[in-house]
């Protein structure tokens, strides 16, 4: 294939964000409609060279390309909706029926959601639905890094305090030792999603604000295994109504296909969540906290798109490092 052609076809690939199989034809058709093209040319006589670089100049740009192929192919099929919607109306079954604080039942629904993550993402082309489910299953890591090191915090705090740790001296360790293993699963997962789509890494971060907020609360009402169920079961409501929110999002969100969209959807649901949230808590939030919520909510959410950008200019940089020629040697 000419360097003009492969060059075009390699830009446009790195932005469709597309599934693998997907891109492969999408790129293989691209490539026999541009051959078609330069053969109609040179049957004019017009030569080789400049007949290349008159079809790659009439496809388009192909930033431009690759947006309006991602509208029309990133759509899910109303299959991947419904199974995409399953893991928050299970969630918020569990909170409109109180069930969170039995906790047998909340790790069976865990275990459940992380098998079949796992089933999907084992073949290496995970299904638009599977990232909802993913956003799960990485809670289980996320959420008890949080809590570890919220512990790992008290104890240095004690011990500073009162001279004595307030708990055995091997579980602080284990603590300490679990903090780097939980976020190596985390980054190389998420690492995984964003060289595939920053944005459904966002999508697949959406519960993560919300669980968060609801760890702190539990923390804050005296911890996980605290008698306090009947206290919590007043927001109740509003955490059912959060994840019931949620899967209408994740259903909109794959029913329409331009990013700015997505973009826009994940943004406006995410700051409305944060303030029934806000509201639901039996603690008077003014309006400053409310805002400074929203933002890191948002900016969390849409950290991915940071994180993709890094990655691309690394990648630049590696590829450019590669076909720059060695420096001669200084003349004597």
């Amino acid at each position: 294939m000419p360097f003009e052609v492969s060059n075009y076809l390699h830009a446009l690939a790195h932005k469709l964000h597309l599934d693998p199989d997907e891109e492969h034809d999408i790129i293989q058709e691209l490539e026999g409609h541009l051959d078609d093209k330069v053969a109609d040319l040179e049957a004019q006589g017009v030569n080789r060279d400049t007949a290349m670089t008159r079809a790659v100049a009439e496809m388009g740009a192909p930033n431009a390309v690759a947006r309006g192929l991602y509208e029309v192919h990133s759509t899910g099929v109303w299959r991947d909706v419904l199974l995409a919607t399953i893991p928050h109306f299970l969630l918020a079954s569990f909170f409109a029926l109180h069930l969170w604080s039995e906790y047998f039942l909340v790790s069976l629904l865990l275990i459940a959601i992380a098998f079949v993550t796992w089933r999907n993402w084992r073949a290496g082309s995970p299904s638009k639905w599977s990232y909802s489910w993913m956003g799960y299953s990485l809670a289980a890591p996320a959420l008890s890094w949080l809590l570890a090191l919220i512990t790992i915090s008290y104890g240095i705090w004690t011990l500073l305090t009162t001279g004595q740790l307030p708990f055995n001296v091997v579980f602080f360790f284990l603590l300490i030792g679990y903090l780097p293993f939980s976020m190596w699963i985390m980054a190389n997962v998420i690492f995984k999603m964003v060289k595939r789509d920053w944005l459904l890494t966002s999508l697949t971060a959406l519960p993560f604000p919300f669980l968060t907020s609801w760890i702190l609360f539990l923390n804050w009402q005296g911890g996980l295994w605290s008698d306090h169920a009947e206290r919590m079961q007043d927001t109740d409501t509003a955490r059912a109504f959060i994840f019931l929110s949620m899967a209408v999002t994740t259903a909109v969100f794959l029913k329409v296909g331009p990013r700015l969209l997505r973009i826009g959807l994940l943004t406006v649901t995410t700051s409305i969540l944060v303030i029934v949230t806000a509201a639901s808590l039996p603690v008077n939030l003014n309006v400053v906290a409310v805002l400074l919520m929203i933002v890191a909510s948002v900016t969390f959410l849409l950290s991915p798109a940071m994180l993709e950008s890094k990655l691309e200019r690394r990648q630049l940089g590696a590829k450019l490092a590669v076909k720059l020629p060695d420096s001669p040697p200084p003349e004597r």
